[in-house]
């Protein structure tokens, strides 16, 4: 039995990258080092890494309809973020970042999951949903102010 769309990863990691480009790169301007894209972090001030870090928690439905089976599914989803103190006048630039990042990815947050496997970026499938924060801490590091954001995102597959 063949995975639907909304069971389909490719759409998930697609509709997240979406979301984050809508918002975080071009409503608050932010520079964004997507998993699997070129990018050269040095000489920047300032950038977040995005990152999958796999699946989290997985609940079976035996019947999600009445023609398909399924489960709820969780990823988590990671974001580190740099800020290069010699190229800021802002101790806490990178709390800044944070800031905007999970006012983005807020608990209850609902994201689009559209069906890119076939091209369709119009009509979402369903809605994702934050479903928790998992980590919400600075790293300590002596080149770059850095923090961590991490996200539990929960959908439904089917197949």
């Amino acid at each position: 039995m063949a995975l639907n769309a909304n069971g389909k990863f490719q759409n998930v990691k697609a509709s997240l990258e979406k979301y984050i480009k809508d918002n975080l790169v071009t409503t608050e301007g932010l520079v964004v080092d997507f998993e699997g894209f070129p990018f050269e972090g040095t000489g920047r001030s300032e950038w977040i890494e995005e990152r999958i870090l796999g699946p989290g928690e997985r609940d079976y439905h035996r019947q999600v309809s009445s023609t398909t089976t399924g489960q709820t599914t969780e990823i988590v989803l990671n974001f580190n973020i740099f800020v290069n103190p010699d190229k800021t006048t802002k101790t806490n630039r990178h709390y800044e970042i944070r800031d905007i990042v999970a006012d983005y990815f807020k608990i209850g947050t609902q994201i689009d999951l559209y069906d890119f496997s076939n091209n369709d970026w119009t009509t979402s499938l369903q809605k994702m949903e934050v479903r928790d924060v998992i980590t919400d801490r600075t790293i300590p590091d002596p080149s770059f102010l850095q923090f961590t954001f991490t996200v539990g995102i929960a959908w439904q597959e089917s197949w």
